[in-house]
């Protein structure tokens, strides 16, 4: 059996061709399509991972994500207990100081992160703005990995994939937003010449777009 591997489709943002992608890369994936609870919004539902009672570490991808190259060498990075394992937004989500995590990838032992899902659990609400409010990222429903980030460092420690492995990408890139992104990789280049540089294992889209599209399309310099 795989890595088990949990991936969130709620609502009609991204269609089932997302899933039937994922399912082609992946045997063990498990997605989840409505709210754990009633008053948990969209991408907060990705913590309910956390309340699995399993021995066995669980990773969390998003779904609007391209894989290639050697891309099973993320699913099975090593971490240990104690460990909590993501990928760092060398492109920056945030302004603000003090966040490095990015929330399209994350390896855990769910009994290691149960503290986790109990601290926001105990305030829904609360926390669902908390990071919007303090002006961290924008709404209306943001946040969710910024806290899991706050919340890791309380008991945990934090991990990150190799830098080179993965990045961001848009639809139709201007030279102007190519040439900013291959300038904050920190490998060679991230993308040149229509092709993604071969050290890069994760694509994560920024924008929602059919993945037939994301699949076809021919990204313009």
């Amino acid at each position: 059996m795989g890595q088990q591997i949990l991936a969130l489709r709620i609502g009609d943002k991204y269609g089932p061709e997302y899933e039937h992608y994922l399912k082609s890369k992946f045997d063990n994936i498990t997605f989840i399509n409505k709210p754990f609870f009633t008053e948990m919004k969209l991408q907060w539902n990705k913590m309910c991972g956390m309340r699995f009672d399993t021995d066995e570490p669980l990773v969390v991808i998003d779904i609007d994500m391209l894989f290639m190259n050697d891309y099973e060498d993320i699913i099975n990075y090593p971490i240990k207990k104690g460990e909590f394992l993501g990928m760092k937004s060398w492109w920056k989500d945030t302004e603000k100081p003090g966040y490095s995590l990015n929330g399209g990838f994350y390896k855990y032992y769910p009994k290691d992160c149960r503290y986790i899902f109990d601290k926001f659990y105990s305030d829904i609400d609360y926390w669902q703005e908390y990071y919007i409010k303090n002006g961290t990222t924008v709404g209306p429903v943001n946040g969710e990995q910024y806290f899991v980030e706050d919340s890791v460092k309380e008991r945990l420690e934090l991990k990150f994939l190799p830098q080179e492995w993965y990045g961001k990408m848009i639809l139709h890139p201007t030279t102007k937003w190519l040439e900013e992104c291959n300038n904050a990789y920190p490998g060679d280049y991230f993308y040149k010449d229509g092709k993604f540089n071969e050290d890069v294992k994760i694509v994560h889209f920024q924008r929602s777009h059919s993945l037939h599209e994301l699949l076809q399309t021919t990204l313009q310099e």
